[in-house]
């Protein structure tokens, strides 16, 4: 229990280093390594798997809301559960990805793997 709990405080840490500062009037995003490092390891840590997940919903929610029903991809019913993996695969695949925002990368490889059919 105790390896565990400094297991997970080290991987916090490790992943929160990434983040610099931020100034007032500055906000820095996440870029496509933070969201690499947190869906690549979910299958093993549960922390990571919460951490990945939480940040894909937030995503899929601001996108649903800010698209006003107008969005670049469709996820059919189970296709949630396979974003961390397909995103993982698809920055491997583009490691430029890993410098872009995180959300100019997953809206890139939600369109890519999980595009439309039939004009929706």
């Amino acid at each position: 229990m105790f390896a565990t709990h400094i297991h997970f405080r080290v991987l916090l840490l490790t992943l929160l280093a990434g983040v610099g500062p931020v100034q007032a009037g500055e906000i820095q995003g996440n870029d496509g390594s933070v969201i690499l490092r947190m869906c690549k390891g979910a299958d093993q840590v549960r922390a990571l798997s919460v951490m990945c997940h939480s940040y894909l919903n937030g995503y899929l929610d601001g996108a649903r809301h800010y698209g006003k029903g107008k969005l670049a991809f469709c996820l059919a019913a189970g296709d949630k559960e396979k974003v961390p993996a397909a995103l993982v695969d698809w920055i491997v695949a583009h490691p430029d990805a890993q410098k872009q925002a995180a959300g100019a990368v997953l809206h890139q490889m939600l369109m890519e793997r999980f595009p439309c059919k039939g004009g929706k």
